[in-house]
């Protein structure tokens, strides 16, 4: 068996690469929300600034929000797919067992 290629991706899916990304992405928005309600928590009220706890929290709720817009893509796709092959199936059953055959 031959070694493989620098050029092959070695059995990888064409997106691996991008939920790498993404993971980082998210780690990186969870991890700058901390920091900005941690900053929130530890100055004194004089000097943190107004948009210091709405940053935090929307960083920190970004993954929540990714995470529920994945879903309900793919329970629309999933839904949108079954409905598409439902009438074919169901009509190919019907005329294979209709009495006329």
């Amino acid at each position: 068996m031959a070694p493989p290629q620098q050029g092959e991706q070695c059995g990888r899916p064409a997106g691996s690469a991008l939920v790498w990304v993404v993971t980082a992405l998210l780690l990186l928005a969870v991890l700058g929300g901390g920091g900005c309600l941690v900053a929130y928590v530890v100055l004194p009220p004089a000097e943190s600034p107004a948009w210091i706890p709405a940053v935090g929290l929307s960083l920190v709720a970004l993954p929540w929000a990714f995470w529920l817009a994945t879903c309900a893509y793919r329970c629309v796709t999933t839904r949108s797919a079954d409905r598409a092959v439902a009438p074919a199936a169901a009509g190919s059953i019907v005329s294979r067992n209709s009495p006329g055959s």
